[in-house]
């Protein structure tokens, strides 16, 4: 490879005066302090003045109006992005509906490994969150109740998952935080359509007659869910609903919805009385020769129904609940007999066999077909 042409003053296409020399080149007469060299062949342009904050009045050739240019801000506080969600509708059209009021109020900045490493993520004001302290009321999401679509919404959240957010928050971890408050992670629930069938259901309620001698005969339910009817006395004694609305008790509901079933199968069940409040009359007394409508509610330990088998107390399928009662089974009257702990035929009421195969003489008195078994053979 052939090396570079020595001159005697350095190296062919070197300037020894702007690079300091070549010490090696065996030349004496080389300059070891190089001239200072000339500034940049360029200026450099001076720095712009720093603008003023008050808008600077332009002439627009009118005589009566001017044009104030106005700094434009480039980060707005509501990104559509959190708050609308997007759907295709039947007619193939997207709808956008609100289903979130959150804005960003500040940035919280996370580190890298060294300090000039650095990501700003936004933070976003939760104080518009309805809290519920209802200990009834337990989820871990926000719950967006709406009054149809185009209303705005109200955004609900137990007090325990709150301080979770605003905790998380705090303790500078807003990722989970802005993704809970997401759009696609927000439960809605529309309760313009609940409203409508609950006043579907009511006007049935009211049409019914029972024959009462208060307010028409009418069906008085004071409470569906949510919606009290607040019931009015209106012309002719009918009733008139003035409704209201509490949506904690439809929070309670959701609640129940998204829990975790109970262990005891019977305590899956929702009570009547918890989903409703309705006007109850107590039932009239039967007579002397009707069958009894008692109902035998005694519970074990567990508070489980005393007689969970229906075999064990044949045909009826449960104790008596006093002595003597009378249950028709079957077309059949059955007399519950307490020193026996069974039911029986109701000879005064009913003409058909009994069910022990016989009838009431023993074996040795000479009895009918059901007597004479092997024992009593003497």
């Amino acid at each position: 490879m052939a090396e570079p042409r020595n001159t005697g003053g350095g190296l062919v296409g070197f300037d020894e005066t702007t690079f300091g020399g070549n010490t090696n080149s065996g030349n004496s007469n080389s300059n070891p302090t190089p001239p200072k060299s000339n500034g940049p062949p360029f200026p450099i342009p001076p720095l712009k003045p720093e603008t003023s904050a008050t808008p600077t009045p332009k002439p627009t050739g009118l005589s009566e109006a001017t044009s104030v240019s106005v700094p434009i801000e480039s980060n707005p506080k509501k990104p559509a992005s959190k708050n609308i969600r997007e759907r295709i509708s039947v007619e193939d059209e997207v709808v956008k509906q609100v289903v979130g009021n959150f804005e960003e109020v500040d940035k919280i900045r996370l580190f890298g490994e060294y300090p000039q490493n650095f990501v700003d993520i936004p933070k976003y004001d939760l104080s518009k969150l309805i809290v519920v302290a209802d200990p009834d009321v337990d989820f871990n999401f926000i719950a967006c109740l709406k009054d149809g679509e185009e209303s705005l919404p109200q955004l609900f959240v137990t007090n325990k998952f709150y301080t979770t957010l605003t905790n998380n928050y705090n303790t500078g971890n807003p990722f989970g935080v802005n993704d809970i408050i997401d759009e696609k992670n927000i439960v809605v629930i529309d309760v313009k359509p609940l409203k409508e069938k609950i006043e579907v259901m009511r006007k049935a309620e009211l049409s019914i007659n029972l024959n009462r001698n208060e307010i028409n005969g009418q069906v008085e339910v004071k409470r569906h869910l949510f919606s009290y009817s607040n019931y009015d006395v209106g012309a002719d004694k009918v009733l008139v609903a003035n409704p209201t609305y509490d949506f904690i008790e439809l929070l309670k509901y959701i609640s129940w919805v998204v829990t975790k079933p109970a262990p005891n199968y019977d305590d899956r069940l929702i009570p009547a009385t918890d989903l409703g409040d309705f006007q109850s009359f107590p039932p009239e007394p039967t007579g002397e020769d009707e069958p009894s409508n008692k109902v035998d509610d005694t519970v074990d330990d567990n508070n489980n129904p005393a007689d969970p088998n229906p075999n064990l107390y044949p045909p009826i399928g449960r104790k008596g609940v006093e002595p003597g009662e009378t249950v028709l089974f079957d077309g059949i009257y059955f007399e519950w007999v307490v020193e026996n702990q069974k039911w029986r035929i109701d000879r005064g009421n009913s003409d058909g066999d009994s069910t022990g195969g016989g009838s009431t003489g023993g074996g040795n008195t000479g009895g009918g077909s059901g007597g004479g078994g092997p024992r009593d053979r003497s």
